[in-house]
């Protein structure tokens, strides 16, 4: 019997315990922790036995400073405002403060423009990139603080990406009878009438999960 690991929230399942196969599953199961798609279990080996904290940091330790590209205002207003949760979570409230202030700085000089479903996706696949290059900055600095809110954005951009890619599929239906959550702390999407107990990200009580009305 084998073992599967959901490489958002690191949920276990264990076809032993379960009595069903993992392949067996519907394509539609989901993990039953943070609704991530099937898609998104690993088969746990030896050699993947211990929980993956990270794919990036080795990866992005190679890449040189001259290949970063351009980062937007919108972008860098994000990375701020993901940096001010992380300390919120760690009762920083002095560092939260000026990483709020830079978020809204940059957030001024964003340009609104309308867009479709595609130009959703095609932004969450730069947020994967700019991801990647943020993390080659936290370790080049061996920041720990923001390579851990980086972890939180790399599985939240990962379950964004599975969430839209559904929504594509099914269109309206999807969210019928359904409500969408955010965590105020990591931005961990739950598509569901009820969030989890605890975000499967970041940790934080439910409480912290609000609905987007």
């Amino acid at each position: 019997m084998k073992k599967y690991r959901c490489t958002i929230c690191g949920y276990i399942y264990d076809e032993a315990v379960e009595k069903v196969k993992f392949t067996d599953l519907p394509d539609d199961w989901k993990c039953p922790w943070c609704g991530a798609p099937k898609s998104m279990f690993q088969e746990i080996t030896e050699e993947n036995a211990a929980p993956e904290k990270t794919n990036l940091e080795d990866e992005m330790t190679n890449t040189e400073d001259e290949n970063l590209t351009e980062v937007k205002p919108s972008e860098l207003a994000y990375i701020f405002s993901n940096l001010a949760k992380s300390c919120e979570k760690q009762y920083l409230e002095n560092e939260e403060k000026l990483f709020l202030e830079l978020s809204e700085h940059y957030k001024a000089m964003i340009n609104i423009e309308n867009g479709d479903l595609n130009d959703i996706i095609s932004a969450n696949e730069k947020d994967s990139t700019l991801i990647n290059q943020a993390f080659n900055i936290a370790d080049k600095y061996a920041d720990r603080g923001s390579k851990r809110v980086l972890t939180w954005a790399t599985k939240t951009n990962n379950i964004i990406k599975a969430i839209l890619s559904e929504y594509q599929e099914k269109g309206s239906e999807y969210l019928k009878n359904n409500k969408v959550w955010v965590c105020d702390i990591c931005g961990f999407v739950y598509v569901g009438n009820t969030p989890p107990e605890i975000c499967p990200i970041c940790k934080v009580p439910n409480l912290k999960i609000l609905e987007v009305k």
